[in-house]
């Protein structure tokens, strides 16, 4: 796997070793080595995400193949107020996201509508009944905790 991190507050140490062991664990916890060891993830860290896209994280397909994609980008809301672990949560919460694109579970198509696992969707489906993202809150703190437990 291959990963990059720049942005506001990549100059922090202790903020991009605890990001490049988190993907990494993330990674191989929820799609094994086969599968994301061909992984390459930029992790752009933003001042004010929320402010500017209404979202505390962002996980986009930066792959030329988006029937099998293996490179994305996640943007972090990095401002000063939010602590390292809230920001490895939210990482935690947008590799779910990497893994439902790289199993084929999520299709975002640019025609209006979205493929899960094999139902699609309007595009304009409200937030809290996207069923991706439900899956993706109900494993966030359960990857991070265990991500915690395993660096103690």
């Amino acid at each position: 796997m291959i990963v990059y991190i720049d942005g506001y507050r990549s100059n922090n140490l202790q903020l991009t070793a605890s990001l490049l062991e988190s993907v990494y664990f993330y990674a191989y916890e929820l799609l094994g080595g086969r599968q994301a060891r061909h992984l390459t993830i930029e992790i752009k860290l933003t001042k004010e995400l929320k402010k500017k896209s209404g979202a505390y994280g962002l996980c986009h397909i930066i792959d030329d193949n988006l029937n099998k994609p293996r490179e994305f980008m996640v943007e972090l809301d990095a401002s000063m107020k939010n602590s390292f672990e809230q920001i490895l949560i939210w990482l935690a919460h947008e590799m779910v996201h990497v893994k439902q694109f790289v199993r084929g579970e999520l299709c975002d198509y640019e025609n209006t509508r979205v493929k899960w696992k094999s139902k699609e969707y309007p595009d304009n489906i409200v937030y809290n009944k996207q069923p991706w993202e439900a899956e993706a809150y109900r494993l966030e703190e359960k990857l991070f905790k265990q991500w915690e437990q395993s660096y103690e």
